[in-house]
C-alpha cells in the first residue's frame, strides 16, 4: 500500500498542505487554511481511502476543533481568595480577651481593646499594590464617643467598606499609637490612632452596627452638658465676620436642602463626586460641601430636621460661608444637647408661616407688679435661665436701649397696624380691617416691627421678636393704637427721634414652648 501511495503523483500545493496539516495538528496552531491551493498543471488524483484518513483535514474548519474544550465552572465572578477573605471577615470570632474602654481613657501601648463610637469623619487613601493579597489602601476614620476621639486607620484589600457619618461602630484592636509632627499618621484633633487590617490580621476586626443602633449612644460630644456652653461654639454670622480665626471653632447648623451629586476630574485624571448641602442657623445661611465617600452620608439627612455640629471646618468666605471637611474636621449628627434641640424646633417653625403679630401669652403678672422684691435681669441671665429651666416661667425686669424705631415708613405704606386671619396677614392704618378670606372684621394691633433691635450690655433682641401688650405700647409711645394712626406724620417723625437710643426698663414674662419662645413685655418704664 505504501508503494502504491508513493507512486501517485501529487501537486506541490497538496504536499505543502499535508505538511502544514501535520505540523498544526501536532503543535496546536491557532490558524489553518480552510482550503488547499489549486494546481494549474495537473489534476490531483484521489488517494486510497485507508491511507488518506490520517492526512485529510477535519470535517469542521473552525479553529475550536483543534483544541480540547473544558467544562464551564459555576462561579459568581469572585476568586477563591476573595471568597475566603470575605467569609473570614464576616465570620470573625475573637480568640483573645478584649477589654471595653472609653476613648477618652486611652493611652499608647499594646493592649487588647474593644472600642465603640460614632464615625465623625473619614476619607479614603488609595495605595494600590500589585500583590493581590496586599492592602490596596486605607480609610482614615475619626471615631468619637462621649469622652474622646480616636483615629482608626482601616486597611483594606478586597472587602469594600460602606461607611457614613454618624454610624455606630466597634473596633477590636491590639495596640494604640500616638502620632507626632514627624509621622503625621493622625490629625492633630485626634492624635491617638490604631491601624487594623481585618483581612490579614486575626486579632483585629471592625463591625458597623446597622440594626442594633437605637440612635441614643454617644450623642453628647466633648462630654458637654446643658448647663455649660461648648467652648468655641458660635453662630454662622459670627464665623463669617471673623470667627474663623478662633482656635477650634464649632458651628451648630441645621440642614436646609440637599443638592445633587456632581462629578469632577482630579489632577491625576480620576473621577470623584461632590455634594453640596445648604445649612443655616438663626443668623445666616451657608453651604457645606461633601466629597467622595462622605457623599453617601447625605442620604440619611432630612431638611429642617437634621442638626449638624461641625468642628474645625474648612472654609472660604464669599457672599456666604462655604464650608468643607478637612482632616481635622468632625461632624456630629443630631447631638444630644439643648442648643441642638432648640435649633431643630426653630427650624421646624421656619417651615411654617410665622404669625405677623402674635398675642400676649396667658401669663398672670399682677402678683409680680405688687411684689416688694422685683428682680432685674439682663439678656444673658434670661438666656441662661431658659436653657437650664425650659419648663418654668420667668417674670422680671430688664433694662435695655432702643437702637432703632421705624414709624413713618410703615405709616406711609399703610402698615402701621397689623393682624392675621385665615392665615392671611392684614395691614392697615385703621383699628379694624376686613378679612378677604372669611369677610369678617378683624381688630388690628400695633405692628411689632416698628420697634427695632433692643440691646443691653450682654445681648440683643432683633426687630419684631418682642411681643408687647397694649399697655406696653401705650407706655412706650405715649398713645394708644387709635391715637397713633391719627397722629400727624411730622409728630411721628419727632417721636422716632425722641425715642432713639433711649434707655427703658421693660417688665417681661417668658414662657417657652418646645424649649423656645419670645420675650413678652407687659409694661415699659423710664
Amino acid at each position: 500500500m505504501s508503494k502504491i501511495f508513493q507512486s501517485i503523483s501529487r501537486p506541490r500545493g497538496f504536499a505543502m498542505l499535508t505538511t502544514m496539516e501535520a505540523g498544526l495538528t501536532k503543535e496546536g496552531a491557532a490558524f489553518l487554511p480552510s482550503q488547499a491551493p489549486s494546481s494549474s498543471t495537473s489534476t490531483s488524483p484521489t488517494p486510497p481511502t485507508n491511507t488518506t484518513q490520517s492526512l485529510a483535514m477535519p470535517a469542521s474548519s473552525s479553529i475550536q476543533s483543534y483544541f480540547t474544550s473544558s467544562p464551564t465552572k459555576n462561579s459568581d465572578g469572585f476568586t477563591a481568595d476573595e471568597v475566603q477573605g470575605a467569609s473570614a471577615t464576616a465570620s470573625w470570632t475573637p480568640n483573645l480577651e478584649y477589654e471595653d474602654a472609653d476613648l477618652g481613657s486611652l493611652s499608647p501601648g499594646p493592649r487588647n481593646l474593644a472600642l465603640m463610637g460614632r464615625v465623625v469623619n473619614f476619607y479614603d487613601v488609595a495605595k494600590p499594590s500589585k500583590r493581590h493579597t496586599s492592602a490596596q489602601g486605607y480609610i482614615k476614620i475619626m471615631l468619637a464617643d462621649d469622652t474622646g476621639v480616636l483615629t482608626v486607620r482601616l486597611w483594606y484589600a478586597n472587602v469594600e467598606h460602606k461607611l457614613r457619618l454618624g454610624q455606630l461602630m466597634t473596633v477590636w484592636t491590639v495596640h494604640i499609637s500616638n502620632s507626632s509632627e514627624h509621622n503625621a499618621l493622625a490629625p492633630d484633633s485626634a492624635p491617638l490612632f490604631t491601624s487594623i487590617f481585618p483581612e490579614g490580621e486575626r486579632h483585629c476586626h471592625l463591625m458597623v452596627h446597622e440594626n442594633s443602633d437605637n440612635g441614643t449612644q454617644f450623642k453628647r460630644p466633648f462630654n458637654c452638658t446643658d448647663f455649660r456652653a461648648l467652648p468655641g461654639l458660635m453662630t454662622l454670622k459670627s464665623f463669617t465676620d471673623g470667627g474663623y480665626d478662633v482656635d477650634e471653632p464649632k458651628l451648630l447648623v441645621c440642614v436646609k436642602n440637599i443638592g445633587a451629586r456632581k462629578r469632577y476630574i482630579n489632577r491625576n485624571g480620576t473621577t470623584s463626586e461632590l455634594l453640596t448641602l445648604g445649612i443655616f442657623d438663626d443668623t445666616a445661611d451657608a453651604s457645606l460641601t461633601l466629597y467622595s465617600g462622605v457623599c453617601d452620608s447625605a442620604t440619611s439627612f432630612q431638611p429642617s430636621r437634621t442638626v449638624l455640629l461641625i468642628s474645625n471646618p474648612g472654609w472660604r468666605i464669599e457672599k456666604n460661608a462655604k464650608l468643607s471637611l478637612n482632616a481635622n474636621s468632625r461632624v456630629d449628627i443630631d447631638p444630644d444637647i439643648g442648643d441642638a434641640r432648640r435649633l431643630q424646633t426653630l427650624a421646624q417653625r421656619f417651615t411654617k408661616k410665622e404669625h405677623v403679630n402674635p398675642a400676649f401669652p396667658a401669663i398672670d403678672v399682677s402678683f409680680f407688679e405688687e411684689s416688694p422684691v422685683r428682680a432685674l435681669y439682663n439678656f444673658a441671665d434670661i438666656d441662661e435661665f431658659a436653657r437650664t429651666n425650659p419648663q418654668e416661667e420667668l417674670i422680671g425686669y430688664v433694662s435695655c436701649i432702643i437702637t432703632s424705631l421705624n414709624i413713618v415708613v410703615p405709616y406711609k405704606r399703610n402698615m402701621l397696624l397689623s393682624a392675621e386671619c385665615c392665615g392671611i396677614a392684614l395691614f392697615a392704618n385703621t383699628n379694624n380691617s376686613i378679612c378677604k378670606q372669611c369677610e369678617q372684621e378683624v381688630e388690628l394691633r400695633i405692628n411689632p416691627r416698628i420697634l427695632g433691635p433692643v440691646l443691653d450690655e450682654t445681648g440683643q433682641i432683633s426687630s419684631g421678636k418682642l411681643v408687647l401688650s397694649d399697655r406696653a405700647w401705650g407706655e412706650l409711645l405715649g398713645r394708644t393704637a387709635s391715637q397713633l394712626v391719627g397722629t400727624d406724620v411730622d409728630v411721628l417723625r419727632y417721636l422716632e427721634q425722641r425715642l432713639l437710643f433711649l434707655r427703658i426698663t421693660m417688665g417681661f414674662a417668658l414662657k417657652l414652648d418646645d424649649e423656645i419662645g419670645r420675650l413678652a413685655v407687659w409694661c415699659v418704664k423710664n
